[in-house]
């Protein structure tokens, strides 16, 4: 959980961890993919949100690193016919999830445009491997 300072707006975050989520052709694309569960299944809400940690090495080195993603994309990704319950970011997005604690911050602080990244389904990011959410 994460709050303003005056307690008036909050964030509650599901962690999900991957040891190194990269995957360079999934879906017939690019992107990083953490296991979830069958729980997220059209559950969201634009205080909930994923922090989802891929656990990688870079040269030797221990370099995790975080994607904040909205609920929505994981509730609307995930299928009940899945045989694993898997959420797959596409690389498109990388820059609008990776390290955005900006967006955590803009969002406690009441700042539009994360509040509307919060609500929002970015399609040409999202969906370019053909399904639709």
């Amino acid at each position: 959980m994460a709050s303003s300072s005056d307690g008036k707006r909050s964030l509650a975050f599901q962690v999900k961890t991957s040891r190194s989520a990269h995957r360079a052709k999934h879906y017939g694309r690019e992107g990083f993919e953490w296991d979830v569960g069958a729980s997220v299944i059209g559950k969201h809400s634009e205080q909930l949100w994923y922090a989802l940690i891929d656990l990688r090495e870079s040269n030797g080195v221990f370099a995790p690193r975080v994607f904040f993603v909205p609920s929505r994309w994981v509730a609307e990704f995930v299928k009940q016919d899945f045989t694993r319950y898997v959420y797959f970011l596409p690389v498109t997005a990388k820059e609008i999830t990776e390290e955005r604690w900006d967006l955590v911050t803009g969002y406690l602080n009441g700042e539009i445009s994360a509040i509307n990244w919060a609500n929002d389904w970015p399609e040409h990011l999202l969906c370019k491997w053909g399904g639709t959410p």
